[in-house]
């Protein structure tokens, strides 16, 4: 059976999810202050044996100088995560630079995660969009683990974004994971938005898979 045949299964018993709300971080660009972000997300990954993930995510803007969020479910690892992080400035433009600081659990294991984000507005090819770098590092007892996400979004026309990501990650003592993603989302009604997407292993990951998520913005 083809790889693609092996995850329908998978697609129609996490389709259901997909009724909820999903994420597009912030990366580097703070929430406006009382406004907020929800998302609900879902990965299915094809290896050796068909495999989805789950990540809850909310942002919320405090004050222009702080923004709060809670990050939950599983990474690509299976292991379960429960973290709440603060986000602030550092630098605000054209170049934009945050701060990330968050702690919790992974894998029922006390987990702290900093983290820097880069990133600005560009125009490209007559769209406008930007491109960001956001780097965390997630410290467990015994172990840390080091993630790189370089993202390009354009807006070829309203209410309809492409995003291309190139991440890496994985433990420091352990080779690099590398693995590239691209994503449609487009507004369904105002603040509602539905990705999909594919993503493909290209250094020790998964031969292929899909990515299902809604946005809510509040």
């Amino acid at each position: 059976m083809s790889s693609a045949a092996r995850l329908v299964p998978a697609i129609l018993a996490a389709g259901w999810w997909l009724a909820l709300p999903s994420p597009a971080w912030a990366g580097p660009w703070l929430r406006t202050p009382g406004e907020g972000f929800l998302s609900w997300s879902v990965k299915i990954q094809d290896d050796a044996n068909s495999k989805g993930y789950s990540t809850l995510y909310a942002e919320y803007g405090m004050n222009p100088d702080l923004t709060v969020g809670l990050d939950l479910g599983s990474d690509d690892g299976g292991k379960a995560k429960a973290l709440a992080f603060v986000v602030m400035p550092l630098s605000r433009g054209p170049l934009h630079i945050t701060v990330e600081l968050g702690a919790g659990t992974s894998d029922d294991s006390p987990a702290f995660r900093p983290g820097i984000s880069v990133g600005r507005g560009i125009t490209l090819a007559g769209l406008g969009g930007w491109w960001s770098i956001d780097t965390r590092a997630a410290i467990l007892e015994g172990s840390t683990d080091l993630s790189i996400d370089a993202t390009l979004g354009l807006r070829p026309w309203d209410g309809t974004m492409l995003i291309a990501q190139l991440q890496q990650g994985g433990a420091l003592t352990e080779p690099d994971t590398l693995r590239l993603t691209g994503s449609v989302v487009w507004e369904t009604q105002p603040g509602h938005h539905i990705e999909v997407g594919l993503t493909s292993g290209l250094k020790n990951g998964e031969d292929f898979g899909i990515q299902l998520g809604i946005w809510r913005s509040f």
